[in-house]
């Protein structure tokens, strides 16, 4: 699947900033996430309301603070989608 330029910049800082034993591990089920949310909306593009949405959903609880900063310094406008 297609993804948005300037999200998919912000998806590789984002996860610059997450811890090098956890990357792995967020990319793939990140990405599958966002596919699906693209998919479920009928597009051909990830954008940054999958990737978002994907973190906010995959990210354990315990983590949750350290991922909404994060997505802020990566430029995402989490809170935008939160409620969504």
């Amino acid at each position: 699947m297609d993804w948005h330029n300037e999200t998919q910049q912000k998806f590789k800082t984002m996860l610059s900033i997450i811890p090098f034993f956890h990357r792995k591990m967020a990319e793939k089920l990140v990405s599958r996430k966002a596919e699906n949310l693209a998919k479920e909306r009928g597009a051909s593009q990830i954008e940054e309301a999958d990737i978002v949405k994907g973190f906010l959903s995959e990210t354990p609880g315990v983590f949750k603070a350290d991922m909404l900063s994060a997505l802020e310094k990566a430029g995402f406008d989490y809170k935008r989608y939160e409620k969504e």
